[in-house]
């Protein structure tokens, strides 16, 4: 009996160990020039099948929520806001005794940023999240992330030629 108990320990113990591991979220980032002179940063996750990743608007209290952290940078200003393109799925969650919210399989985020000057800049900063399959085995969700930003006003610089006139 002990030999059984000690094999099912080793097979959590190797589970959990395994899932802790894993990166369950990839991503891809871009960005996209607005007609109002803004720049919408786009955060595209893709999600391990099993897992679900939470959404920024968890509930207090619930699975931690998505955070999309940017760096400070002189070259833009936001209110920081992230936006869910996709609605999230809703659970209600006995053990915490809230409705939790969450992506399955896909997920697209956005933050509208200002740029201060017409100059291409760079946008750095950091995700973190939580990523949990459907038995609660649950990897943190990091990632650093850089965006090169190319605001949509810039003016390409242009050689004109003048023709000479002969007389």
């Amino acid at each position: 009996m002990k030999k059984f108990f000690l094999i099912l320990t080793l097979i959590f113990a190797f589970t959990a160990s395994y899932a802790q591991k894993q990166d369950n979220v990839s991503w891809n980032f871009s960005s996209k020039n607005l007609s109002n002179g803004s720049v919408e940063l786009v955060f595209n996750a893709t999600i391990n099948e099993g897992f679900r990743m939470y959404s920024p608007y968890n509930p207090a209290g619930a699975s931690m929520p998505l955070s999309i952290i940017l760096d400070e940078n002189q070259a833009f200003t936001t209110d920081g806001k992230i936006i869910e393109t996709d609605t999230p799925q809703e659970h209600y969650e006995e053990i915490f005794d809230v409705t939790e919210k969450f992506f399955r399989g896909k997920a697209e985020f956005k933050i509208v940023i200002k740029p201060v000057k017409n100059e291409p800049f760079t946008v750095t900063g950091k995700i973190k999240g939580q990523a949990c399959d459907d038995n609660f085995m649950c990897t943190m969700v990091k990632k650093d992330f850089s965006i090169d930003v190319t605001t949509g006003t810039q003016k390409k610089k242009s050689r004109s030629k003048r023709k000479a006139m002969i007389h």
